[in-house]
Parts: C-alpha cells; structure tokens; sequence
C-alpha cells in the first residue's frame, strides 16, 4: 500500500511539473509575442517598402476652390462648413496605390490650419462641424488595412486656429497635441506611421524646446509601441524622429550621401501638394523624374512618398492613374535590403538616464546641410554613439570660451558612471580638457571631475552622486561637440 500511494505521489509531481513547464512555455511564448520589435527591425519593415503615397487632403483643398490665391495654405479662419466633400472614394484611394505598386498610404489628419478630419473630442473645428461629417480618417484606416497597405497618420503640431506657435505654446497646448495624438492611436486599429509636421523646421513653428520630443515619443509608444514616428526633421539623426524625413519636392536626394540609414522623403505628382481647380492642376511629373527620384531615394535607403492630391468629391482624377500605372510598368522594384549593423538605437537605451531627456547647451553652431537641421544639444542623447558632426550627428555649440552642454534627468538619481562619445570626424576638435559635474535641482554643483583626455569614449565614475543635471563643460576656448551621452 505504501508502494502504491508513493507511485502515486512521484506521478502527481511528474504531472504537476509538467503542467508547469507547459504554463512557463506559454507564458513564454505569449512574452515573446508582445514584445514590440526593435526600431531596427521597424526601419528595416519599413525601407523595404521603398515607394507609398501621400494623401494631402484636408481645408486647403477646399480653400483652393474657394479663393483666387491657388495653392493657398489654410490659416485656420476658415469655416468648417468650406469642408464638404461630395464623393468621398476611398475604394478609389487605394486603387492609386495599388496601381502604383506603393505599399501604404498617408493621411494629413490635421494640416497647419488645424481642422481635424475626425470628430475630435478636444475641438469643434472638424468634421463633426462640416458639411459632411463623415470621420475621414475611419473610412482611410478602414480601407487601406482590408487592402492590406500601410497606414501613415500625419499630424501638424503647427496649428493656427488653435494658436499653437512657435514661442507662444504653453503647456495647456502641449496636452491638446497630446489628447489628439491619444485619440488617433487609439480609435483607429494599428497604425504603422505617425509623421509630424511643423515641428521646429521654420522661425513660426513651435520649437523643440516648447515641446520636447522625448515626452511625444514616451507617449506614441506607450499607445502602440511598433509605431514608427517618422518626422520632418531634415536630420540625419535620430533626436527627433525615429526615421528622419524631408520634403525634397523636386530636390536630390537631401541628406549626406553616404549617410545610410533608413530615412524617407516626399515629392508631389500633381502641380502643388493640395488639389486646385485651375487648368494647370494636372499631373506634372514626366515618368522618368519619378523613377529618377525613385531609383535615387531607394539607393539610399530611402522610402519615397510620392504626393497624390485628391480633389473636392473626395475622388483621384483620372490622369493621376495613367501616371502611376506608366510608371508602375517600368519600375523595377529593388531587392529586400538586410538590416544595417548600424540601424536601430545603437547600446540599450533603457539603461541611459540621459536618453531623449531635455538638453540646452551653451550655444547652437549653425546648420550644416538645411537651414532646418541645427546641430542642437538633444542629438548627445538621441542613441546614436556615432559621431561625424558632418553627418549632423552630434551636438555642436558656436566657438566660444569654455562652452558648454546639459542634460535634465527629469528627477533626482543616484548617479554611478557617465560615458562621453567623441566627435570622430576632425581631430582637433574632440573635447580633451573638460569638467563634468553633477548638479542638484536647483542647479547648484554637488560634484565634478575635471580630466585632460580625448578618445573616441571616456568613461567617468561617479560615486552614486544624486543629482538631477548632468552638465559637461570645456575648460579652453573652442567649440564643443559631442555624439552620446550615456548615464547610469
């Protein structure tokens, strides 16, 4: 009897074990299956795309039909009844481009003028306040994913109506764009894109310091993690954007040439970027500028966004299709691209204090390739340890005596080790002499560490310091450039 029950025993730890190994197995397999892919793993899904389209849809269009100043920007005093699309034809949306051989399509939800082609809860100019309240942005979602495309958002932070410009946006603004950009992540199924417009790219855009970009991206992928954000930023780096992102409009390809990552660029098909009912609104580009534009831009890891305007009814006129489907017959599509060694964040970034936190230095050198691209302190942080300042991939100040650079944690930490990353393209312009201190929230200096060194990176300890500021500064006269900062 005793033999039985203790036979009995060892079965019931073997089934029990077993359950358990097939409990850790699933619950594995369940972690591995909501783990978000890497950003390189997103760009590399995306750069094999290589071709999608824009939809530039929005007040403007209707604007253009109703003044005599064609291709006119909105100002945000129009009228929400000027929206009244008559035909609304999103089956013939994705017939463009699914006849162009494209693999995604992107809506201009909220243009510079500020109306919303969706029922936002946060404003009464959009849709709901049109002559057509049809929620523009659920009918594109809805279309493209049953035909399988990508979905691009584009949101302006820019917004006119709602005064939200560049040195005038308070916080209040600031959690408005983030309310809007909550509901289209969340209302709308998976979103493949979000693309940002003006952002810090002309002197009226609200500026990368009235509203930090690390807090946007904390919030896009907090709501859907595997949402690349893909911005106008003209960089060639990833302070701002998770794929940098230019209006080339007819230009070459507008980042360094040897610069390779995975970047985007947009051009229009028709006259402008938005529909007007004038007689020189037709298709204007030839078939071998597009593929020119296309060839070149895929050549560099580039995806190319090529504009579609669609008219008042809602519709694609007809020469739009003959274009793409012209173009759609010669191109030949180039082979899946293998992920860059140098693709995606470069260390682990969950393990910098510094990462996308908020940063100010001494002074701002000038741009290097677009008047729109400065070489702002936020790029030391941006987890990129590469440091060519051509390629903009570093911070830069002006030359000045002792210049300087400072990163806000955000919240007091013990601080064990900061690691500082050259610039690695001019040799005499490496930080060598330099102070780094760790300062307390009132920015009173609690610890320092001056050191005479200069190698592609130095490593500093730090004995569990607290502190909120980290703040390196040159000790001779000069510029001051750096690629990382890495806190722990």
């Amino acid at each position: 009897m005793i033999r039985i029950v203790t036979i009995l025993a060892c079965l019931l730890v073997v089934l029990s074990c077993k359950k358990q190994e097939e409990s850790n197995d699933k619950q594995e397999a369940t972690d591995l299956k909501s783990k978000p892919r890497s950003l390189a793993e997103l760009q590399h899904e995306f750069v094999n795309t290589r071709y999608q389209a824009y939809f530039h849809y929005n007040m403007c269009t209707f604007k253009n039909l109703n003044e005599e100043e064609h291709h006119g920007r909105s100002k945000g005093t129009e009228p929400p009844e000027m929206f009244a699309p008559t035909g609304l034809d999103m089956d013939k949306w994705v017939e463009a481009v699914k006849v162009a051989r494209m693999e995604g399509g992107w809506l201009t939800t909220k243009h510079h003028g500020g109306f919303c082609l969706w029922d936002s809860a946060f404003t009464d100019y959009d849709v709901a306040s049109s002559k057509d309240t049809t929620d523009v942005v659920k009918v594109f979602t809805d279309a493209f994913r049953k035909a399988g495309l990508k979905i691009g958002l584009y949101y302006s932070v820019l917004d006119y109506h709602h005064s939200i410009n560049n040195g005038t946006t308070s916080s209040k603004d600031v959690q408005f764009m983030k309310n809007q950009i909550t509901e289209l992540l969340t209302n709308y199924g998976k979103i493949d894109y979000i693309n940002f417009d003006g952002w810090s790219t002309w002197p009226t855009t609200p500026s990368f310091d009235d509203i930090h970009y690390g807090e946007i991206l904390a919030l896009v992928k907090k709501l859907q993690p595997e949402c690349l954000i893909i911005s106008h930023t003209y960089e060639s780096n990833l302070s701002h954007a998770e794929v940098p992102f230019a209006d080339a409009a007819g230009r070459d390809y507008p980042y360094h040439p040897d610069y390779l990552r995975p970047t985007a660029a947009s051009d229009f098909l028709q006259i402008d970027w938005w529909w007007d009912n004038n007689n020189n609104m037709g298709v204007k580009k030839s078939v071998d500028y597009i593929l020119g534009k296309l060839n070149s831009y895929n050549s560099h890891n580039s995806v190319y966004i090529l504009n579609i305007s669609p008219n008042i009814d809602g519709s694609i006129d007809d020469d739009v299709f003959v274009r793409l489907k012209e173009v759609a017959d010669v191109w030949e599509k180039p082979a899946d691209l293998e992920i860059g060694d140098n693709w995606g964040y470069q260390y682990n970034t969950e393990e910098n204090l510094a990462f996308m936190k908020p940063c100010v230095q001494s002074s701002t050198g000038n741009f290097i390739r677009d008047k729109r691209a400065y070489p702002r302190a936020e790029i030391a942080v941006d987890g990129i340890t590469e440091g060519n300042c051509d390629m903009e991939q570093t911070s830069l100040t002006s030359e000045e005596m002792n210049p300087w650079w400072r990163v806000d944690l955000e919240s007091v930490y013990p601080i064990s080790e900061i690691t500082i990353y050259n610039r690695t393209d001019v040799d005499q312009a490496h930080i060598n002499d330099y102070t780094v201190s760790i300062l307390d929230p009132a920015g009173n200096k609690i610890w320092s560490f001056a050191k005479k060194e200069s190698s592609k990176s130095m490593k500093i300890p730090a004995p569990k310091v607290k502190g909120r500021f980290v703040k390196i500064e040159s000790n001779t006269k000069g510029t001051l450039a750096l690629a990382e900062v890495i806190i722990k």
